[in-house]
């Protein structure tokens, strides 16, 4: 039995594809769990957790990623096809883009890669995005008796990008960018990185309120910094330039809104012909107040995290970036704080860009984050809270 369809898959279709695959290997479905549902670039991604049994054995978990995005013919899984459109099915670890997800994922080679002389005492996932990333967190024993533990983060990444990415991080240390330091060359483009001092900014705000000792015009001198090189880079699009993309989205997961989430799209649309976006410079391509760490006390950034998307991009875009992801936090919370620090955000950054440009790119990031899959109502209220967000951000351009 599979709970819960996604996109253009009915619940019944998935649990008949699922129950296919494990016969091929002499198991059988029990029962299925989306775990999360992921819509990038007009292709659906989805982790399932399975209840498996083989004939007269016990019960066992295991993890599977499904995809109607194109793979490598070559890949380890399932294909097949649902009523014209093709889905490919996976078991985790054997994700067809991220040769390095098994070796992160497995103790005994984390220590091996990377921690040989420590003890590791946790591994854990923080994030994957199936084909296209994933972030394990290992945590290692204290040196001595009483010491502090250590973290490393485990960056899991496309074929061949590892290296890039190792290179970016020495690149911009050497120009002083407070990004953290890698542990070693990349191994099966697993990037290891040391866990960086401080606390991310969502949390430093959320227990100092809007008006805090942080200065977003700290975030200019950072950015200053980025050296000539990173222009070098082939240049991606933001995520404010792909607002149509975001907009389609949100209307298919949001049907009851479809009518308000036109209206927005044509506003946004209408406002993009009159922007400012200013010279390409060095950007670091994805500046949200998670990659932001910050002293705790003094409210200084200590460090930038994920600088893999550095490259040529618009600085508006960095600010539009960190505006639009501080004005979602704590969308339901009594007390907006995430609102009003997006608004002194703004107010800060405004008078280094143009104004209308930073609220119009702000809230196209915003619309990034409206849920594609929007299974229950928690998951609905924040689909409405962030529609609602974006509209109170273009009101402001």
């Amino acid at each position: 039995m599979f709970t819960g369809g996604f996109g253009p898959f009915q619940a019944t279709q998935l649990t008949e594809l699922l129950s296919d695959v494990l016969n091929r290997s002499g198991r059988q479905l029990h029962h299925a769990v989306l775990r999360d549902v992921q819509y990038r670039s007009g292709h659906y991604y989805a982790i399932v957790e399975a209840t498996v049994r083989l004939p007269g054995g016990e019960a066992s978990q295991a993890f599977y990623g499904m995809t109607t995005a194109q793979v490598p013919l070559d890949a380890v899984g399932y294909f097949a096809t649902i009523a014209d459109i093709d889905i490919f099915v996976w078991q985790h670890p054997a994700d067809p883009l991220l040769p390095g997800l098994r070796l992160a994922a497995t103790p005994a080679q984390v220590r091996e890669h990377f921690a040989p002389d420590r003890e590791l005492t946790a591994l854990s996932a923080v994030i994957y995005r199936p084909l296209n990333r994933a972030v394990f967190q290992a945590r290692l024993a204290p040196t001595s008796a009483g010491g502090l533990s250590d973290t490393l983060f485990l960056k899991v990444l496309r074929s061949g990008t590892a290296q890039p990415v190792y290179a970016m991080h020495q690149l911009l240390a050497a120009a002083h960018v407070p990004v953290v330091a890698p542990v070693a060359e990349p191994a099966s483009d697993v990037l290891a990185l040391a866990g960086g001092r401080g606390m991310p900014l969502g949390d430093y705000t959320r227990a100092e309120g809007a008006h805090n000792r942080f200065d977003p015009l700290e975030l200019i001198d950072v950015l200053d910094r980025f050296p000539a090189e990173v222009m070098q880079q082939p240049q991606h699009a933001s995520w404010a330039d792909r607002h149509q993309e975001f907009i389609s989205s949100a209307r298919r997961a949001m049907p009851q809104e479809s009518e308000r989430v036109t209206r927005l799209g044509t506003r946004l649309e209408r406002a993009h012909d009159n922007i400012r976006l200013g010279p390409i410079v060095p950007t670091h391509g994805d500046l949200y107040e998670a990659h932001i760490l910050v002293d705790p006390v003094t409210g200084k950034i200590q460090h930038l995290l994920d600088v893999d998307g550095a490259g040529p991009g618009y600085r508006v875009d960095d600010y539009a970036c960190l505006v639009g992801h501080l004005a979602v936090l704590g969308y339901n919370d009594p007390q907006p704080w995430g609102w009003q620090t997006a608004m002194v955000t703004f107010q800060r950054l405004a008078e280094h860009t143009d104004p209308r440009t930073l609220a119009v790119r702000a809230a196209a990031v915003v619309i990034s984050l409206i849920p594609a899959y929007q299974p229950d109502a928690d998951a609905q209220a924040r689909g409405a809270a962030y529609l609602t967000i974006a509209e109170a951000l273009m009101d402001l351009a």
